[in-house]
């Protein structure tokens, strides 16, 4: 069994993993605005999760599928110590991704307004790479990123193909990709937030499989 940590704010996420797992828990979490880096925001995550945690450990695979608290690798090393099985992080995940493609110039989408879209990039630019294009699909808020139509994303992505990039990164688990990832391909590598989370469940899977 897979347990799925999400933001309240996240519809998607729990139908669309479904096209790929089918034994998935969900656990929603309440949606603070910030970050989850003040060390008030992360004494309030810690208590939240204390109270699911013995019903979250009965998954085989841990997975948080939201940036809440996780940004930086503090925050992700903290979460994995939380807990005592296998965790999978979104934001690690999408790194650690990019980084297998051997990806240096990213071409990043994001569903988000021109704020949050810039802290987006401002994130990924922290970890080495550099951003050669961008575009925000202009939406906020969770209802709205969980209703962007999949043709938005599509169209979006196409113009992300035909740039310098080396890979493009398509942002936030709220917005639906795991169903359109054969109309986002081409000639360049396309990760999303999702399709990076699942390709490391994946990973954790087989592993415990050939063991």
């Amino acid at each position: 069994m897979i347990s799925l940590i999400l933001s309240e704010e996240n519809p998607t996420l729990p139908n669309d993993i479904k096209l790929v797992f089918n034994d998935v828990k969900v656990f929603y979490m309440k949606y603070y605005p910030g970050h989850g880096i003040r060390k008030d925001e992360q004494e309030r995550m810690y208590k939240e999760l204390s109270l699911i945690k013995n019903e979250v450990e009965k998954g085989d695979v841990i997975v948080y599928a939201r940036s809440y608290g996780v940004f930086y690798r503090d925050g992700m090393n903290r979460l994995k110590k939380f807990f005592s099985k296998p965790v999978v992080i979104s934001t690690e995940a999408i790194i650690d991704r990019l980084r297998e493609l051997g990806a240096k110039k990213v071409y990043v989408v994001t569903p988000y307004n021109q704020r949050r879209h810039d802290y987006e990039i401002k994130w990924i630019q922290g970890f080495g790479f550099q951003v050669v294009g961008s575009i925000a699909l202009g939406r906020t808020g969770g209802p709205a990123i969980a209703s962007t139509p999949h043709e938005l994303v599509i169209n979006a992505v196409k113009i992300a193909q035909e740039s310098s990039a080396d890979a493009i990164y398509v942002a936030c688990t709220i917005l639906s990709t795991l169903p359109i990832l054969d109309k986002l391909s081409g000639k360049l590598p396309v990760v999303t937030a999702a399709s990076a989370t699942v390709d490391k469940v994946k990973e954790i899977i087989n592993l415990r499989n050939n063991v």
